[in-house]
């Protein structure tokens, strides 16, 4: 960060964040955003007011941005509890189950005792695992299959929540609660949407079926408290009509197993778990579930494992229409997905990237869904990650410095740049390799190509002190005076005696002497300098325009002013060196 950034405006960023209360607890989350915002940009160093953006974006649907706001609120403040439940909350809408379940891990480490994260971590590892009714759309299988209405879920969060009790006895509002599951798609989206600008009660009733605390969708440190809802004559309570269950009798009993089978998972007591699995197969031979469930356990157990993972998949899939005659559904689509994707980490775990990549677009054939498309762009990031690490050899990449540099003495500049590249692909850290790369783009005339490999340098080595040397001549052919002076004299801190900043500063103060003497000026070195924050900087600085004015009215007087002030003759300095102040 320069210094020359402005302080944190703490005031303004309070007034901020309780205009952004205020409208978070009007349920204008758009509006609430806008104050935040404003509040992160006098304050950006305050971890409440990225942990209540995230709260309103969740609010809005947007977990995306919701997750950035959550990330953030724990890297700026990774000792406080709530900002997990942020992060997890928008990661398991997002369907990353595994990012979910470690971040409210995390969480739990700081506060072992916090209900929201143990519900959290709950739901997560619920989801992870198949366990029915489980996952964002409550369809246990990840789909993304919409929002849909539970009767269950929704008794077993009134009997936490009294306000959820109390929304289930509005008639109107459980009509439309119902009348929006109905739909699907866009259009449910849409509908809920505008149901939700309407009556807040809509979106808290569809989290609280899919086992959300709604009371943690609020922003820390409210002024006001929440508003209670008016008192309603109390009704005959009615028993919630059970949902019919079609399942046979084995199935039931293979869910059973199953259900054992993934406590157990989660205890990782891999071989009983393995054990209640085999148990639910055997009831209920044809149905991908169970094999799959089983398979996790086997990746789960290490690599020796593996290859008995594959050939179960490939039976699978060899069995599938198979399985489906036998039984409508036990190898449905999302299924078939669910063992694309377990080959699929089979092989990213092997480092066989392209094969666990066609895995995962195989996986998007059966089942597009968010789920699957986030852990493909993650194999393809490590992917990329991988054959870059396997591509580094400080040897190979020692032995195209040396190249390079023989072409450097031949002026071969092109060629030289070419084995610099090389080397700096095969040893990312050697600090010598950019500083020679960047004295190539110099004689190439690519200044600013320059300008960043020798910044990269001084990043590996600020004690670099050839680096500052080649800075300083970029800067110089480019006419920035100021800035050449500068790299020379930073150079010099590290070495007093070394010879090429030492010439290439005189030739610096000889080059700025004679442009401020000048009667013409130089476009292009002033065009340069208007484009230099800093230079920006010191033009809008109070002090130095009343200067600036004096130097013109009375320069004698102006000339008192700058011997007295050490800061102003910095200033004055720069811009003599930068072309903007003439002496002529």
């Amino acid at each position: 960060v320069r210094a020359a950034c402005p302080m944190a405006d703490k005031a303004k960023a309070a007034e901020a964040k309780k205009k952004g209360n205020d409208e978070f607890q009007a349920k204008n989350f758009k509006e609430a955003i806008k104050h935040f915002t404003e509040a992160i940009k006098h304050d950006p160093s305050d971890h409440v007011f990225f942990s209540n953006r995230s709260a309103c974006y969740a609010s809005l649907e947007n977990y995306d941005k919701a997750l950035e706001d959550g990330a953030e609120c724990v890297r700026l403040k990774p000792d406080w509890p709530k900002g997990y439940t942020r992060k997890g909350l928008a990661e398991y809408f997002l369907q990353k189950y595994d990012d979910a379940a470690e971040t409210y891990k995390a969480g739990l480490k700081l506060a072992p005792e916090d209900a929201t994260l143990k519900e959290g971590l709950k739901k997560a590892m619920d989801a992870k695992y198949d366990v029915p009714g489980a996952g964002v759309g409550g369809n246990g299988n990840g789909g993304g299959g919409g929002l849909q209405f539970d009767p269950a879920a929704l008794a077993a969060a009134a009997a936490k929540n009294p306000k959820i009790k109390e929304y289930m006895q509005d008639k109107d509002l459980m009509q439309k609660v119902s009348m929006l599951s109905s739909l699907s798609g866009q259009m449910q989206q849409t509908m809920v949407m505008q149901m939700v600008q309407q009556d807040q009660r809509v979106l808290e009733l569809f989290l609280a079926m899919q086992g959300v605390d709604v009371s943690t969708m609020r922003p820390e440190d409210f002024e006001q408290p929440e508003p209670t809802p008016a008192p309603k004559k109390e009704q005959p309570k009615k028993e919630e009509p059970k949902e019919e269950d079609l399942r046979s009798p084995e199935q039931k009993e293979a869910d059973e197993w199953k259900s054992k089978g993934n406590e157990l998972y989660k205890k990782k007591q891999f071989k009983e778990a393995l054990e209640m699995y085999d148990k639910a197969i055997a009831v209920v031979p044809n149905d991908i579930t169970y094999h799959n469930n089983k398979n996790a356990v086997l990746i789960e157990m290490g690599v020796e494992y593996y290859d008995e993972v594959l050939k179960s998949c490939q039976d699978l899939l060899d069995r599938r229409y198979e399985i489906n005659s036998a039984n409508p559904g036990g190898a449905s689509f999302e299924k078939v997905a669910k063992v694309f994707q377990r080959m699929a980490s089979v092989y990213e775990k092997l480092h066989k990237y392209d094969d666990a990549i066609a895995m995962y677009n195989k996986a998007l054939t059966e089942d597009n869904n968010r789920s699957v498309r986030n852990a493909l762009r993650d194999c393809e990031r490590a992917k990329e990650k991988h054959e870059k690490d396997a591509y580094l050899d400080p040897t190979k990449g020692e032995e195209h410095r040396e190249k390079g540099n023989e072409f450097f003495k031949e002026k071969k500049y092109a060629e030289a740049k070419a084995e610099y590249d090389e080397g700096i692909k095969r040893n990312p850290k050697d600090a010598k390799m950019y500083s020679n790369r960047a004295a190539a783009l110099t004689k190439l005339l690519a200044y600013p190509d320059a300008l960043r490999d020798l910044d990269e340098c001084l990043k590996l080595d600020p004690t670099f002190v050839k680096a500052y040397s080649r800075k300083g001549a970029a800067h110089f052919f480019m006419k920035e005076y100021h800035k050449s002076l500068q790299a020379y004299e930073q150079g010099l801190k590290l070495d007093p005696e070394n010879q090429e900043c030492k010439q290439g500063r005189d030739q610096v103060l000889a080059k700025i002497s004679e442009t401020s003497r000048s009667s013409e000026v130089d476009e292009e070195q002033v065009r340069h300098a208007m484009a230099d924050p800093e230079i920006q900087q010191i033009l809008h600085d109070p002090q130095i325009n009343m200067f600036l004015k004096e130097m013109q009215n009375n320069p004698r007087e102006a000339q008192k002013q700058m011997m007295s002030d050490p800061k102003l003759q910095e200033a004055v300095s720069k811009l003599v060196a930068a072309g903007i102040i003439r002496t002529g």
